[in-house]
């Protein structure tokens, strides 16, 4: 059976190196878990549908005594270095890119390693399932396009990590691949379907999964998105000029579109996103409609952040400030109107302070800045529950700020 097992092992392959003698020379029942994970191969795919008798016998045979410590350790070695494919030069050609797109027994492996991860909840401690948590969300970043640098792109993969997650129900490892995954990749649909599933399942309320899966679009906190060719700009779309996308502090989006043939002219556009002229010749259309269709996608978002926000007047809404920070404050594109609407923060027993946004806490209303622990509760600013006094001091306030909102809340909460 050992003989079995290397032929599951593609030699070069550095994930494959870095397992070989793990699972060399292992017990009968190991080896007989090690053989069927290889097995994924037979129904794994883009389609990421789960075989119902292969799970069953996965689980059956993760019952053996170390099974879990081996499953573990393989994510942990698939976590390490170039992940699965080992592919991280920018410079790689189309040929040897593609090859390392064949399915292979490694693959197969590495799929079924991913998905019987998933299997692993019932019995481990949490210290156990938080670092197994960790290594699968390192997996899912590597193979899905979300870190700095190049690694090869790995749907497959990705679409069984967002699997075993689901299915470890780590609902807060899934919300944050959710922000950083971008829809391009073909796994994302699959992402998204596993996070409505969990959520689901543990009974997240529908308005929490809809503020968790507000799309960055790969918008930074600085406001902007650097397009260009592989190892310039974005990991996950390549394009053969370079363009920044920039999205003003109203919300405003623009689109700098560099001619890197003609020394870095640059020529700004905003919506409907016109390319300059000739360059749709130069760089072909499909090129230059990448940009434009990502620029109207962010664009979208910002209209329908605009919304639910102007709708959360209608709401009794009530955050935890280390939640809300992540999901308006520090979102790239929510944070552009939540920062710019009054807030209230419960500094006190029944003591709400109105406030502007800040990343020390709470720009209040004389100046000040008031600190905020991460429990203090935080709450959209009303009218409706205000003093004459405070309307009057929440008036003085924004007329000084200079600040924008994204609708009158003086006007819309009377």
């Amino acid at each position: 059976m050992t003989e079995r097992v290397d032929e599951l092992l593609e030699p070069g392959n550095g994930w494959a190196d870095r397992i070989r003698d793990r699972v060399s020379e292992l017990s009968p029942e190991l080896t007989a878990l090690v053989l069927h994970l290889g097995q994924a191969g037979s129904f794994w795919d883009w389609h990421y549908k789960v075989d119902a008798a292969w799970k069953r016998q996965t689980k059956a045979l993760l019952k053996a005594s170390g099974a879990r410590q081996l499953v573990a350790e393989a994510i942990r070695a698939l976590a390490a270095g170039g992940s699965l494919h080992d592919c991280t030069d920018p410079n790689v050609t189309w040929e040897e890119l593609w090859a390392k797109s064949d399915r292979t027994p490694t693959r197969d492996l590495a799929n079924g390693f991913a998905l019987a991860a998933g299997y692993l909840a019932r019995g481990a401690a949490p210290s156990e399932l938080q670092d197994l948590v960790d290594d699968l969300v390192t997996v899912a970043r590597k193979n899905a396009f979300v870190l700095d640098g190049y690694y090869k792109r790995d749907d497959e993969l990705s679409g069984a990590v967002f699997t075993a997650l689901a299915d470890l129900s780590a609902m807060e490892a899934l919300w944050t691949l959710h922000r950083e995954v971008q829809p391009g990749a073909h796994s994302h649909r699959h992402l998204a379907k596993m996070v409505r599933k969990t959520a689901a399942r543990l009974g997240v309320p529908p308005h929490q999964v809809e503020e968790r899966t507000v799309h960055t679009h790969g918008v930074g906190e600085d406001g902007t998105l650097r397009l260009g060719w592989i190892g310039r700009g974005a990991v996950w779309l390549n394009i053969p000029y370079e363009a920044v996308i920039t999205v003003s502090e109203t919300g405003r989006v623009s689109v700098d579109w560099i001619d890197v043939d003609e020394g870095g002219t640059t020529t700004r556009t905003v919506a409907p996103f016109r390319s300059p002229t000739g360059f749709k010749t130069k760089y072909l259309p499909h090129n230059v409609d990448a940009t434009r269709l990502l620029a109207g996608k962010i664009e979208d978002t910002l209209c329908a952040e605009r919304r639910r926000l102007h709708a959360l007047l209608h709401e009794d809404r009530v955050w935890p400030h280390a939640e809300w920070a992540r999901y308006y404050r520090d979102h790239p594109l929510t944070g552009i109107f939540a920062r710019a609407l009054v807030w209230e923060y419960e500094t006190g027993e029944g003591t709400w302070t109105a406030g502007l946004p800040h990343q020390k806490g709470c720009l209040a209303l004389d100046g000040g800045i008031v600190d905020i622990t991460g429990t203090t509760r935080v709450r959209l600013w009303h009218a409706k529950r205000a003093t004459p006094t405070e309307i009057t001091a929440v008036r003085t306030f924004l007329a000084g700020s200079g600040i924008q909102q994204p609708y009158d809340q003086l006007r819309e909460g009377a």
